[in-house]
């Protein structure tokens, strides 16, 4: 049998086998109150404590069969499916076989794997067919594009939308071929259609190996026996592939025509293994019997009772959370049962009859059979699996790959924000409306020595706005972690590829805002003493300040984990940098233990640049009344700037320090993102990080 697989396994398909899989968490425990009478004993120390989620799963897949790995809630059915894919590797220990190599974990699947998550991550306002031609150029953005299956030439363009116009047919997407997403219950594609969207999105690249987190939850008996045969075909090669795909799918509790689409059954309860192996035993006339996973469970003691759902009877024999009524107690095979109205069995303690069950399976001819029919993947000769550019003549110069990616985020990005302009709104008001109305405020500022703290307070103020303009930024990237998680761990771009083409596309509204802010605010201010130099200045410092102020705000946005924490961080942190912008308090009077933090604060850069750019220029008369009630005394403008504590040579100093600390934040927003709040160790994002050039 082994040397047969061997000699017909095709070199384009998968084979896996994972053997002795645990997986292991960090637990925080809290110290328990100590005895008196316990004072003297050592105690156990919390620290390293772990909760083992996964118990020495073993188990494979072939190229064209469909696994389902079922069990109630809590069982291990989505982490086991998070292992296989690789998104866990930190605490997991065991082995896994691909076509014969032994890896530690599947990354060397990267590039060959489709990964379908249970919630469906995308972005609403793009439509089905755009969701899918963004997707298409970020999966194939390392691979050559030859052509077609004929080997006719064409241009990679036109290769791309051909194979979008493929899976739009084969999932059956064309009446949402143009739809918008949106949000089910509020307009957009039915629940089905997106998830035959996500799934599709995950075949496009046609993967040896395609993995499932519940595609069917939320779905109604229909739609999800309908998912389920798109499930069958791809893994038989029916979707528009050259080959079979291996597929491995969680599912929750599947009706009974659903069952006979499963090769295998892998059945888990508190992350242990009670059955795996085949779903039913085919007849050679090809009739299915329940000779398999229903067939063990007869076996041992437990029949699935006439008119109720195999799947249903399965899931409620193994439910350790469900509260069974008191009654009388019978002996049977194993655990304790009740009996209840209706003659179907009722487990009394659920979790000692799984552990019954896990036990009976881990020493069953059954398992040993199936563990040995898997030991075959080893034994295979297909030769070294490639991963996306490891020696692949079909791969592209990761240079090529990576602006290939950015061009497709850019791409995705701009159009979004096009579609989502609630972002441009909120910049908008801040950044046009405001000054307009602080403009008229401080209308045509006189060049009076009272006028001059009238021009540092407008200054000052529209600092502080468009350091507040982006306030949107403060969400952007928490709104789309989870999208870039999915994405990026699945290989389709690394991080700076998604960072800097999200950040440009942000920029670009920023500046012309920016822009339009200062020339409002130049003009209404009365700033303009003729002096093309010292509107550029004004300008510029504008701009510098809006840019930092957005990069501050991404910096937080990106080191919070949830939307309430960005708001309360982010309003602290501009409060406590606008009172020391040299505005509210002179700079010679603040108390010593805070004269630091006008050497950080941003908004104090751009105040002293923009008021030094301005005053310089003038000279600050006192009016007939001031002379005669106050004693006023004209000033300079460097007069004036020498009572601040500012310099009147400042401006461009400022304004290459704003610029610096952009950068500083940019740069730590960039590591923030990469490593804060993603659901893996330190150690698993940096390795991404080198393993993916950046």
């Amino acid at each position: 049998m082994a040397a047969e697989t061997a000699l017909t396994m095709s070199h384009d398909e998968v084979n896996l086998a994972w053997r002795d899989v645990t997986y292991d968490v960090p637990v925080k425990v809290k110290a328990k109150p100590v005895k008196q009478s316990d004072v003297n004993k050592k105690q156990p120390s919390s620290d390293g404590d772990y909760k083992r989620i996964l118990h020495g799963l073993s188990g494979h897949v072939r190229a064209g069969q469909v696994v389902a790995v079922m069990g109630p809630s809590g069982s291990g059915k989505t982490s086991l499916i998070h292992v296989l894919g690789g998104r866990r590797e930190s605490g997991v220990s065991g082995s896994f076989v691909v076509n014969g190599e032994v890896y530690p974990n599947t990354r060397s699947l990267l590039g060959d794997l489709g990964y379908v998550t249970q919630d469906d991550v995308l972005l609403n306002s793009l439509t089905t067919k755009e969701t899918l031609m963004f997707a298409t150029r970020l999966r194939l953005a390392g691979r050559k594009i030859h052509g077609d299956e004929t080997g006719k030439a064409k241009s990679r363009a036109k290769a791309i939308e051909e194979i979008v116009e493929r899976a739009i047919h084969d999932f059956d997407l064309s009446r949402a071929a143009n739809s918008p997403i949106g949000v089910v219950g509020q307009g957009g594609i039915s629940g089905g259609e997106k998830r035959r969207l996500v799934i599709a999105m995950e075949c496009v690249h046609r993967p040896k190996l395609l993995l499932l987190d519940e595609p069917t939850s939320g779905l109604d008996a229909t739609t999800a026996l309908l998912v389920c045969n798109k499930l069958r075909d791809i893994a038989n090669g029916e979707q528009g592939s050259a080959h079979r795909a291996a597929v491995v799918t969680s599912i929750h509790q599947p009706r009974s025509s659903i069952m006979p689409l499963f090769d295998q059954c892998v059945l888990l309860a508190d992350g242990r293994e009670v059955y795996a192996g085949s779903t039913y035993e085919t007849k050679p006339d090809g009739s299915l019997t329940t000779g398999g996973v229903m067939g063990w469970l007869d076996d041992v003691g437990y029949r699935c009772p006439m008119f109720q759902s195999p799947p249903d009877f399965l899931l409620d024999l193994i439910n350790t959370r469900v509260d069974e009524p008191e009654v009388n107690a019978v002996e049977g095979d194993g655990a304790a049962i009740d009996v209840v109205e209706g003659g179907g069995p009722a487990i009394r303690d659920r979790s000692a009859m799984v552990r019954e069950l896990t036990e009976w399976w881990a020493t069953s001819e059954r398992r040993r059979a199936f563990l040995a029919d898997g030991d075959a993947i080893a034994e295979m000769r297909a030769g070294r699996h490639r991963d996306e550019g490891e020696g692949d003549t079909g791969a592209r110069h990761w240079a090529v790959a990576w602006m290939a990616r950015y061009n497709a985020l850019f791409g995705r990005s701009f159009l979004f924000k096009l579609r989502e302009p609630s972002g441009v709104m909120s910049q908008a008001v801040n950044s046009v409306i405001m000054p307009l109305i602080i403009g008229s405020l401080y209308y045509n500022t006189p060049l009076t020595v009272s006028g001059a703290a009238d021009r540092l307070r407008a200054i000052s103020l529209i600092v502080l706005i468009q350091s507040f303009s982006a306030f949107d930024q403060l969400l952007l990237f928490p709104k789309e972690r989870s999208l870039y998680l999915h994405e990026s761990n699945g290989g389709m771009y690394p991080t700076s590829a998604y960072y800097t083409s999200r950040s440009l596309v942000e920029l670009v509204t920023i500046v012309l805002f920016a822009l339009t802010s200062a020339c409002i605010s130049y003009e209404m201010f009365g700033l303009n003493d003729g002096s093309g130099d010292a509107r550029v200045e004004f300008y510029m410092m504008i701009v510098a300040v809006t840019v930092a102020g957005a990069s501050f705000l991404t910096l937080i946005g990106t080191m919070c984990k949830s939307f309430e924490q960005t708001n309360a961080v982010a309003a602290t942190m501009l409060i406590v940098l606008m009172l020391f912008d040299g505005n509210w308090i002179n700079r010679r009077n603040i108390p010593v233990y805070y004269r630091w933090l006008p050497e950080v604060s941003f908004m104090g850069y751009a105040v002293e640049g923009a008021v030094a750019s301005d005053f310089k220029r003038h000279t600050f008369v006192c009016t007939e009344r001031a002379v005669a009630e106050e004693g006023c005394v004209p000033l300079t403008g460097n007069q004036y700037l020498r009572m601040l504590d500012f310099d009147p040579d400042s401006t461009w100093p400022m304004f290459w320090l704003l610029v610096l600390v952009t950068v500083c934040y940019r740069v730590a927003a960039f590591f923030a993102l990469h490593f804060f709040w993603t659901g893996q160790t330190y150690t698993e994002r940096w390795a991404k990080l080198v393993h993916s050039n950046a």
